[in-house]
């Protein structure tokens, strides 16, 4: 077990090995402080092709190995992963600037997704039935699952621990293989965990990890004809170039995309609930979360003191990063460049005639950081940058409405459709909401999460689904045997 992070030799993990890359030196940078923290050789489009040979030899032997065995790993690589909690979270928060409890969450997310795999898996059944129109026992029809194939996982900078295990969970479970690239931003945590996978002993080729540019490894792993499904976890943008790339072959494919989330607060709404978790979530991770609320959208009645409610709980806020002290800790973005996205988002909005009530500037004292100050921008409209794109920053972007059926139709108004919102007790209108909004999700008054529920888009934002059963599903593919006994 580790004391905490020194300098480590992190290492490509392919076919069961941990290999030095054979590219250029990658450095990784600590966006709290703007400082390169750690290095190392980055895989070659060459080492792409090497790990999906491993994994496509891997697939022929582990695909039949019985599931009491592929749950014994899973809970091996569980148990080995809590051993060594402290180094990684320190690890994670180093790479992504995000606050100690932020990272914290992000591992034990992960964790919760490997455990619920490792039981879920034992509910995946195939099916037996008669002719509809024979007699029974006349012809006997099995539909059965097999695990898919290869599969190659594409992994977002916000949630590395917590993305890298809604692919190994289910990888391992099902009985496909894997190859996973992590975002060149923050790779050295996943990239730790081919440590760990190796440290126990986890049959070569099932679950390979590199880390290196982005378009290299990319261009070798879509257009390679050995994965049968790509999942990504990242842009739309992203998800089009994958699909256009993976048309090499017939392929399937799992992409949970962008988002432009819309919340409705009806004139009965609870403001205090809604203004708590909107805050909590706008500055969790720096709002760097595909499900932030990113157009808010509050009745006139309420509007004031929504604003009012928000800019008290904004107080709270302390800027910092790692173990620093506070209420509601709030780290840097991802980068230099994505804080200065953000920031154009808002001047945008401002030079538009909306008004920013707080923030929209870089934190004094924080300037050698990727550091935001959280922030309220009213008054918003719809033909703002800031409601067009998805804002992924720590920003509260906020518009009164008075309309009920009208504000439905602005919060369709988006190519996007992850997640929604909506606070209110009218039950007509929740109903009407739910059939209405072309959004994947609704929450409704809270918000709830965990490995059990899918995490779905629609439109732009997506195909098929992370997490719960249904996302189990889409690791195998039917076989059906009809048989005249």
């Amino acid at each position: 077990m580790r004391e905490g992070v020194g300098k480590q030799m992190f290492k490509q993990y392919i076919g069961g090995e941990l290999v030095e890359g054979k590219g250029t030196m990658l450095r990784v940078m600590n966006p709290a402080n703007g400082t390169d923290f750690e290095s190392f050789k980055a895989a070659t489009g060459a080492q792409a092709e090497e790990a999906l040979e491993a994994a496509k030899k891997a697939f022929s032997t582990w695909s039949w190995t019985p599931l009491d065995e592929r749950v014994e790993w899973l809970r091996k690589y569980t148990k080995e992963l809590l051993s060594e909690r402290e180094y990684i979270v320190d690890l994670l928060s180093q790479e992504s600037g995000k606050p100690y409890a932020e990272a914290c969450y992000d591992f034990d997310w992960g964790i919760s997704s490997l455990r619920f795999f490792a039981e879920e898996i034992r509910r995946v059944t195939g099916t037996t039935f008669s002719d509809n129109a024979g007699r029974r026992g006349n012809f006997y029809h099995l539909v059965d699952r097999r695990p898919l194939g290869v599969v190659v996982g594409h992994l977002a900078w916000n949630y590395p621990l917590g993305n890298a295990a809604l692919k190994i969970g289910p990888t391992i479970a099902s009985g496909c293989c894997c190859v996973l690239k992590p975002s060149s931003q923050t790779p050295l945590a996943t990239l730790y965990l081919g440590e760990i996978l190796h440290r126990i002993g986890l049959p070569a080729g099932v679950v390979n990890i590199i880390s290196g540019p982005a378009g290299e490894l990319g261009d070798v792993l879509n257009k390679s004809r050995i994965p049968k499904m790509i999942t990504l976890i990242g842009s739309t943008e992203t998800g089009r170039q994958v699909m256009a790339q993976g048309s090499s072959s017939v392929k399937t494919y799992s992409l949970e995309l962008g988002g432009n989330a819309p919340a409705i607060l009806m004139e009965d709404a609870d403001v205090d609930l809604a203004a708590d978790l909107i805050v909590k979530s706008q500055v969790c991770n720096t709002g760097q979360t595909c499900i932030g609320y990113n157009r808010i959208y509050v009745h006139e009645k309420r509007y004031e003191e929504f604003c009012q409610k928000v800019l008290d709980r904004l107080k709270k806020v302390t800027i910092g990063a790692g173990r620093d002290d506070g209420e509601m800790v709030m780290g840097p973005m991802i980068s230099f460049r994505e804080r200065d996205r953000v920031l154009d988002l808002i001047a945008d909005a401002k030079a538009r005639g909306a008004k920013v009530l707080c923030g929209g500037d870089v934190p004094a004292g924080f300037e050698k950081g990727a550091y935001i100050s959280p922030t309220v921008v009213a008054d918003v409209n719809e033909d703002m940058k800031i409601s067009r794109e998805e804002i992924f920053g720590p920003v509260i972007s906020v518009r009164p409405y008075t309309d009920f059926e009208d504000v439905l139709k602005k919060a369709n108004d988006t190519e996007a459709g992850l997640t929604s919102y909506l606070f209110g007790h009218d039950a007509r209108a929740i109903a009407r909401a739910y059939e209405v909004l072309e959004f994947g999700e609704l929450y409704v008054n809270g918000f709830s999460t965990g490995p059990m529920l899918p995490h779905c888009g629609v439109r732009e934002s997506g195909v098929g689904c992370d997490a719960s059963g249904w996302g189990l599903e889409e690791y195998f593919s039917l076989k059906r045997l009809s048989m005249h006994p």
